[in-house]
Parts: structure tokens; sequence; C-alpha cells
């Protein structure tokens, strides 16, 4: 007869770790309201990303942001 082992693991107690602020910095000079400024005066993403370096996807914010204001 097989017998049933019983399996115990150690509690895990997880502490409270600091808060982790990253903030995006291409280091050229641009803020992110600058470059958000440049798609809505009507330069694609796609180009503002590639010239003042902050992700395309913090950039289509403004897109969508101005999108929603015409409606």
């Amino acid at each position: 007869m097989a017998r049933r082992a019983r399996l115990s693991w150690p509690q895990e107690r997880r502490q409270a770790s600091e808060v982790v602020v990253r903030r995006v910095d291409p280091g050229r000079g641009w803020t992110l309201e600058q470059a958000r400024d440049l798609v809505r005066q009507g330069y694609s993403v796609e180009r503002v990303a590639e010239r003042t370096g902050f992700p395309e996807q913090m950039l289509q914010v403004a897109e969508a942001t101005e999108v929603a204001e015409e409606d």
C-alpha cells in the first residue's frame, strides 16, 4: 500500500517593495509634450518617434486624443 506524502512549502511572505518610477528621457533635448505637439501639428508618429527618441506608443496617445477631441 502506497503512503501519502504530505508536501509542505515554506510560507511565502512578500514584503512591500519600493515604488519604482520610470521616466523616459531619450536624451535628445525634446520633452514628451513637445513631441506630442509635433504629432498634433500633423507630423507622422513614426517620424516624430525617430526624431525625438520617444517610443511610438507614447506618441500615439496624442494622436488618439486629437481624434477624440474632433468627435
